[in-house]
């Protein structure tokens, strides 16, 4: 029985960092796709493939200058990459 509790345990604390969901404070108005698609250029994320919003974040896909993939969460008001997958 313990056994059971204590993989129980394990499993939720294991799923609870994949529940957690970014969120970007928003301390003015959400930048345009455009002007975001033109800031991630200019720091060398230059094809951005995919480009959406959730929770005052920009969820960016693409390829860098290098040619890695990547995947960005960029605080929609502000530009700042808060997360880096």
């Amino acid at each position: 029985m313990s056994r059971l509790i204590a993989l129980a345990a394990l499993l939720a604390f294991a799923a609870a960092p994949a529940m957690a969901e970014e969120s970007c404070t928003s301390s003015g108005p959400a930048m345009t796709k455009e002007a975001m698609t033109k800031s991630l250029q200019d720091r060398g994320y230059t094809q951005i493939r995919s480009l959406t919003t959730h929770n005052g974040c920009f969820e960016a896909k693409g390829i860098d200058s290098k040619g890695h993939r990547f995947e960005l969460e960029v605080n929609a008001s502000n530009g700042q990459i808060v997360n880096v997958e």
